[in-house]
């Protein structure tokens, strides 16, 4: 079996080296920016978290402890992406396991987590159960009404 390895990546490179498996999850970001905004998100309290596979890197996890008052204390997971060529080798579970791991030795009992429709079924099938929230958005300024702003 090949060793499997799990790190924080805190350092300029390391962040930049995890950029492709990103973008596979959110190909929205550059990579010329990447790594800004992962230190900017850092200073908040943001976690990357990379799953290494004799050597490789092969999947992701960006995570950051919460309060809020209708989940209590948690972990959430903001980002969980495994490289395109090793899905299905079970290697999102084993980060999963992981994190939870990392949440119960951070005091929080539970992790959440936002799913695409295309992911649910996976989280469920290492134990997520879905609550009936949708998550939904608006651009701030299509919001505000003349004389509020």
């Amino acid at each position: 079996m090949t060793p499997t390895d799990v790190r924080e990546l805190t350092t300029d490179d390391e962040i930049a080296a995890a950029f492709p498996v990103m973008n596979e999850l959110r190909p929205h970001l550059r990579a010329e920016t990447f790594v800004d905004v992962v230190q900017r998100q850092r200073q908040g309290g943001y976690r990357l978290f990379a799953l290494f596979v004799g050597g490789a890197l092969v999947a992701l996890a960006g995570v950051r402890e919460g309060e809020t008052l209708s989940r209590g204390p948690h972990l959430f997971v903001d980002d969980l992406v495994t490289r395109s060529a090793d899905r299905v080798r079970g290697y999102g579970t084993t980060l999963l396991g992981w994190i939870a791991a990392l949440s119960l030795e951070l005091g929080h009992a539970r992790v959440w987590l936002d799913s695409r429709d295309t992911a649910l079924t996976f989280y469920q099938s290492v134990g997520f159960s879905a609550t009936r929230g949708v998550p939904c958005w608006i651009e701030a300024s299509d919001l505000v009404r003349p004389g509020r702003a």
